[in-house]
């Protein structure tokens, strides 16, 4: 791994350290793990917009979906 440098204010950096201690994580795990969390969010949102532009407005209900999952369609 490469080490990047962050910069925080003292109050940041010790309210991240308080909830990386609460986690039982280090500050430097604790802050990688939440941006790549935050990356991951971000492409989430992006598919969804993706699939949003194409629908085609068809729906159906549970039961439908349930049928179709047991029929393997």
């Amino acid at each position: 791994m490469r080490a990047t440098a962050i910069r925080f204010t003292d109050e940041e950096k010790d309210w991240i350290k308080s909830c990386a201690d609460f986690m039982g994580e280090s500050f430097s795990e604790f802050v990688r793990k939440s941006s790549l969390e935050r990356v991951e969010e971000a492409a989430d949102l992006q598919a969804y917009r993706e699939a949003l532009a194409e629908d085609d407005g068809v729906t159906y209900s549970m039961e439908e979906v349930m049928r179709m999952a047991m029929m393997g369609e």
